[in-house]
């Protein structure tokens, strides 16, 4: 079996100009909403839907494509912006309780070194999202509390050791504990 081919930005272009052509032919909704439409139809934004009705012959008054244009740079402008909140919001939670080798530091040694969960030993990478953290946390606790039970199971030291025979106490009330 042969491999397919993939086609570059250019092919692409064109078979959906070729598509475009047959389909403002059956188009029957107000010009108005010509290029919502489009970009419905074909999954574009909008500048490449107005460049690809340019192209089939569509005209576009000067302002619409001003405000088309404004309105773009903002969108991006408030992605970019809502981004960097995100990022900041990230780094508020981090505060100094991490850094680039510690997901989280329990403390530091006499001699100033950090000890703690490691990002490596969580299996994520540093300044993760909040998600990705506390899920790697989740999935941690799990496997010590497994690795835990596994240690435990076979050892046998209460009934071995006579001096902890703290369950077989009788307890009078008349005893004083204080």
């Amino acid at each position: 079996m042969a491999k397919k081919k993939k086609k570059t930005k250019t092919e692409k272009r064109e078979i959906r100009l070729r598509k475009a052509r047959q389909w403002i032919t059956t188009y029957n909704g107000s010009p108005k909403n010509i290029t919502k439409s489009y970009r419905k139809r074909f999954h574009l934004d909008i500048t490449t839907a107005i460049k690809d009705l340019q192209a089939i012959g569509v005209k576009f008054t000067q302002d619409y494509l001003d405000a088309v244009k404004k309105n773009e740079e903002e969108r991006i402008k408030q992605k970019h912006l809502l981004k960097e909140e995100k990022k900041l919001q990230d780094a508020d939670f981090y505060g100094d309780l991490s850094d680039d080798n510690f997901a989280f530091i329990a403390g530091y040694t006499s001699g100033g070194a950090p000890y703690g969960t490691t990002w490596k030993e969580l299996g994520i990478e540093p300044y993760a999202p909040y998600e990705e953290l506390v899920e790697a946390y989740e999935q941690r606790m799990i496997l010590n509390l497994l690795e835990s039970d596994d240690q435990y199971e076979d050892l046998d030291f209460l009934e071995q050791d006579e001096d902890l025979d703290l369950l077989d106490m009788e307890y009078d009330e008349d005893d004083d504990f204080d």
